[in-house]
């Protein structure tokens, strides 16, 4: 099994002096046996408009889309918890969903980050990432 991920340091010169952390994209896997053959059938075309998932130190951009593309910013100073899941068919290939729970004005929203590669690991670099930005200066006291 071929991990698809990327992990980047560097400056991204079109963000404004934010880091990458982390580059990932939605697996053709992550679409299921069925998915699988009924992309097949179209001649790859679902496959396109695939997930793809960039971690900075500042947000998640989750962009997506074949026909309409959709892009989604979340601030990572508005996360709540990072959640990971992961189906029987899910662990059998290696991929899984990561389900970020964000606020968004006063109401609570749902991200759900669709078969990615090491769904722990990349939960594990969203926390991370979430915590040196909400806890400035190392702090560790939550009270």
């Amino acid at each position: 099994m071929s991990d698809e991920r990327t992990v980047a340091a560097g400056v991204r010169p079109d963000a404004g002096g934010e880091t990458v952390v982390l580059e990932t994209r939605e697996t053709k896997r992550g679409q299921g046996p069925i998915g699988l053959a009924f992309g097949f059938l179209l001649l790859g075309l679902p496959f396109l408009g695939r997930q793809r998932i960039t971690l900075t130190n500042e947000r998640i951009v989750i962009a997506e889309g074949f026909w309409t593309k959709k892009r989604d910013d979340i601030e990572l100073f508005r996360i709540r918890d990072v959640v990971s899941l992961q189906s029987l068919w899910q662990r059998l290939v290696g991929i899984g969903d990561v389900i970020i729970k964000s606020t968004e004005g006063r109401s609570d929203v749902e991200h759900r980050l669709r078969g990615v590669p090491d769904p722990v690991g990349i939960s594990e670099a969203i926390r991370s990432a979430w915590n040196r930005t909400s806890r400035p200066g190392g702090a560790t006291n939550l009270d």
